[in-house]
């Protein structure tokens, strides 16, 4: 049961909030995508502006990463199911969120992992109303915080799951600042990158 003056907050916050609509992609991919990457945002739409910056990092690293609302996250599982149907998906497959985003995260892992056995990383920043990962996701890390009113918690596995569940708490920083931190994004790209080989330097001509 999710904590009632957790979700008093964040429906008053939801009430003084304007939407907006995702980002438009400006950061062109070189080369053959690295991976793909599905970004959803918190509350609104408007917090998770560090999701924002990090789509920005990983594009210019070579993943075909996009920002989304949480909301949209079953639209985001059945694209990808598109794709993985067809062989087009680029592996790995991640999905990331902060706030609401990482509870539909978990979802979006969920739908689409079951269904296809190709979900390969899910990485959360601060759920607040999720607690259990079901069966889907090879691996899950949790980033969370239990500095103020929206301090997320530890994940647990729920039963079936059969994937490795990373629960990495993290101190300096609040819930509307933790997926702005550097330091994390960092470690975010590397574990992206240690699950696929790098690219090949370019030749030099002779």
């Amino acid at each position: 049961m999710p904590h009632p003056t957790r979700r008093a907050a964040l429906l008053g916050l939801a009430g003084t909030a304007a939407a907006c609509a995702s980002g438009e992609n400006e950061t062109p991919i070189v080369g053959p995508p690295r991976g793909r990457v599905v970004l959803l945002r918190g509350l609104a739409n408007v917090f998770s502006t560090g999701i924002d910056e990090l789509e920005e990092t990983l594009r210019r690293d070579g993943y075909d990463a996009a920002v989304h609302n949480h909301l949209d996250w079953a639209a985001q599982a059945d694209a990808a199911l598109v794709l993985a149907r067809e062989g087009r998906l680029p592996r790995p497959f991640a999905v990331i969120g902060h706030s609401l985003g990482a509870d539909d995260a978990i979802l979006l892992a969920a739908r689409f992992g079951q269904a296809t056995g190709m979900m390969d990383i899910v990485v959360t920043f601060d759920p607040v109303l999720v607690r259990s990962v079901p069966r889907g996701p090879a691996l899950v890390r949790n980033y969370f915080q239990q500095s103020d009113l929206w301090g997320g918690a530890r994940l647990t596995a729920a039963r079936g799951f059969t994937g490795t569940l990373e629960n990495r708490p993290v101190r300096g920083d609040n819930h509307f600042t933790i997926d702005k931190d550097p330091a994390l994004h960092r470690e975010v790209i590397a574990l992206l990158d240690a699950a696929h080989p790098p690219r090949p330097a370019p030749r030099r001509a002779a």
